[in-house]
C-alpha cells in the first residue's frame, strides 16, 4: 500500500485508485473518466472559457440592443 509502481503497458491502462482511463496516442495522453468522456487539455479548457465568453459577451450586447428597441417604442424594458 502506498508504494509506486510501474505501468507495462499505459494505453488502456485503467488506474483502479482513480477510476481513469489513459491511452497513449500518437500525439498525447489521453485520460478518460468512467463514463468514459476525455478529460480537457488545459489549452480545451482555455478555448471552452473563452468561447463562452464571447458567446456570453454577444448575447449582453444583443439583449442591450432589444432594451434600446423597446425603449424607442416608449416601453420601459424592466417592467416587461
Amino acid at each position: 500500500e502506498g508504494l509506486l509502481s510501474s505501468i507495462p503497458e499505459i494505453k488502456g491502462w485503467v488506474s483502479p485508485r482513480l477510476n481513469i482511463r489513459f491511452e497513449l496516442t500518437e500525439d498525447e495522453l489521453e485520460i478518460y473518466s468512467l463514463d468514459g468522456q476525455k478529460f480537457l487539455t488545459s489549452i480545451e479548457l482555455s478555448q471552452k472559457a473563452e468561447q463562452a465568453s464571447l458567446q456570453l459577451e454577444q448575447e449582453r450586447l444583443k439583449a442591450e440592443r432589444l432594451a434600446e428597441y423597446i425603449r424607442s417604442l416608449g416601453i420601459d424594458p424592466d417592467t416587461l
